[in-house]
C-alpha cells in the first residue's frame, strides 16, 4: 500500500491510490488474531445473549454509561453525529475491546517468557 502524497496539487493524480484504514485486515489478523471471527458471531448474537451471556457486569455498565452519554450529547448538541448509536453496537464494541485487551497482555507475557529463555 502507499500512502497518498503530501502535496495537495498530486493527489488528484494520485486519488486512486489504497490508504490506510481501521479496515486492513491483513495487519489486524496478525496483531489480533480471530478478531473477524469474534465480531462475526457476537454480530450474529441477540442482543439479550449478548447482554446477559457475554458482558460481564463491568462490560455492561461502560457499554450503558459510553452509550447514554452519547444519547445526552446527542439531544442537547443537533450537529452531533455519532458513530455508533444503538446499545447493542455499544455492547459489541466493549466485547472487541475486551478481546484485543486480551491479546495485548497475551502478548506482554510472551514476550516476558521469550526474554527469560534468551538468559
Amino acid at each position: 500500500m502507499q500512502m497518498l502524497d503530501s502535496d495537495i496539487s498530486k493527489r488528484k493524480e494520485n486519488q486512486n491510490q489504497q490508504q490506510f484504514s481501521i479496515s486492513d485486515g491483513s495487519f489486524h489478523d496478525k496483531r489480533y488474531p480471530f478478531l473477524t471471527e469474534f465480531s462475526e458471531l457476537i454480530d450474529d448474537m441477540s442482543t439479550k445473549d449478548l447482554k446477559n451471556n457475554l458482558l460481564t457486569g463491568s462490560q455492561k455498565m461502560l457499554a450503558e454509561s459510553l452509550w447514554m452519554a452519547n444519547k445526552t450529547k446527542k439531544d442537547s448538541d443537533p450537529d452531533f453525529k455519532p458513530k455508533i448509536n444503538k446499545l447493542r453496537e455499544f455492547f459489541m464494541q466493549a466485547l472487541i475491546t475486551d478481546h484485543k485487551r486480551q491479546w495485548d497482555e497475551y502478548r506482554k507475557s510472551a514476550n516476558i517468557i521469550e526474554d527469560n529463555i534468551l538468559e
